[in-house]
């Protein structure tokens, strides 16, 4: 509009000029037109360098979108792929040759596989979501009378939700480590004939697998596309729903079935056979410290694969709108990260055993989780204009 407005004034100065001047005076018509044209450019120039303003204020959501489903979460759901396939193997190899060292093999290929988990369980959307993924990887306390009865029986459906809480990695932990009192009485569980728990071994193992396959496939066909285009700050919004995904993991998730509920702070007294990973004993701080840094890697937006890689992420998106701010907040959540890792490292290996010997700084543990989810579901959610879509009924 200001092009065709000033195109209007340079005609009508031009025949004013040529009229009020004598043929043979023409410095007055050049100096009119080099001003004026130098007007236009001036005004061209501004106009361009007010839409490089726009782009440059204008947060990139849909790169962010590419950056966790391309280098973060597809590379983990890959990782975790990949490592219960070696779990099948090592499986395999327990069952036809049952010894102290294929058990302590196949332990190990385990825990490999149960801390890649930590790096997937946040991501609970798309096909994840319908076939409640997470809660048949890594739901607990695991129901030990229920896999009894169904290796007794014979007759069970790993579908039904009657049998989420009995498969699972915190089912395998059972079979693995709880199903006798020493590793010698284990290895003779497996070694008899007629016993069915290498069997119902091997079918957890599978259905982890068949869980996983059907979870990379909801992305690899159709839903990556629909998720890194809507960038609409809406309920339904990949940012939205991520980030609310992100958060119920940090506050449920992390905070309240890792340390809360073993530590007791949700009932009238501790809890320790309700730690992860209970039957094995010795590695449900090995899992706490390993969600705590896919936790600070997402919010960071660093790459699954090679760790001194980023891109757009949380962090950036709230340095974004707090640019004109020195304090900023996505520091002071990453800074309470440490201290959550730092009091992470002063615990037992095994949570039930710290519980019952000094509940006290499993509390306190607890505490210096809680602050940070006050700077995540309060202060961020602010300040990204998202509301939270689950119920919360922990007043907090």
């Amino acid at each position: 509009m200001k092009k065709i407005i000033i195109r209007h004034l340079i005609l009508t100065l031009l025949v004013f000029v040529h009229c009020t001047v004598d043929d043979e005076d023409t410095s007055d018509i050049e100096f009119v037109q080099e001003n004026l044209k130098n007007e236009v450019l001036s005004t061209n120039n501004s106009s361009t360098d007010n839409s490089n303003t726009e782009t440059q204020t204008s947060f990139e959501h849909q790169k962010m979108l590419i950056n966790w489903v391309d280098n973060i979460i597809l590379p983990s759901l890959s990782n975790f792929e990949s490592s219960l396939t070696e779990l099948e193997a090592k499986t395999s190899l327990f069952k036809s040759d049952p010894t102290i060292e294929s058990l302590s093999i196949l332990r190990a290929s385990w825990l490999d596989s149960f801390l890649k988990w930590q790096h997937v369980e946040m991501f609970d959307i798309g096909i994840a979501e319908e076939i409640y993924y997470k809660n048949r990887i890594n739901l607990y306390p695991t129901n030990a009378k229920k896999i009894e009865r169904n290796i007794l029986n014979q007759n069970y459906d790993l579908d039904q939700s009657s049998n989420f809480s009995s498969q699972g990695f915190n089912g395998l932990a059972y079979l693995l480590f709880g199903i006798a009192e020493n590793d010698d009485e284990i290895i003779l569980k497996y070694s008899s004939k007629d016993s069915n728990y290498s069997k119902y071994l091997t079918d957890l193992v599978d259905k982890m697998i068949e869980l996983t396959g059907e979870v990379q496939k909801g992305w690899d066909e159709e839903f990556r596309e629909s998720f890194i285009n809507s960038t609409d700050n809406t309920s339904t919004s990949s940012v939205n729903k991520i980030i609310n995904d992100f958060i119920y993991y940090f506050e449920k998730g992390f905070r309240a079935n890792k340390i809360g509920i073993p530590a007791g702070i949700f009932s009238n007294t501790p809890l320790p056979d309700r730690v992860e990973a209970y039957h094995s004993k010795i590695h449900s701080k090995a899992l706490s410290l390993e969600a705590t840094y896919a936790i600070e890697n997402f919010f960071n937006g660093i790459h699954s694969n090679d760790k001194s890689l980023s891109g757009l992420s949380i962090n950036e998106y709230l340095n974004f709108i707090e640019a004109d701010q020195d304090e900023k907040l996505a520091n002071r959540i990453n800074e309470q990260l440490e201290k959550i890792k730092a009091k992470l490292g002063e615990l037992n290996n095994d949570f039930s055993v710290q519980v019952n010997q000094d509940n006290l700084t499993m509390l306190t543990t607890y505490d210096v989780i809680q602050k940070n989810v006050v700077l995540l579901k309060v202060d961020m959610l602010q300040k990204l204009n998202i509301s939270i879509d689950y119920a919360d009924a922990d007043g907090d």
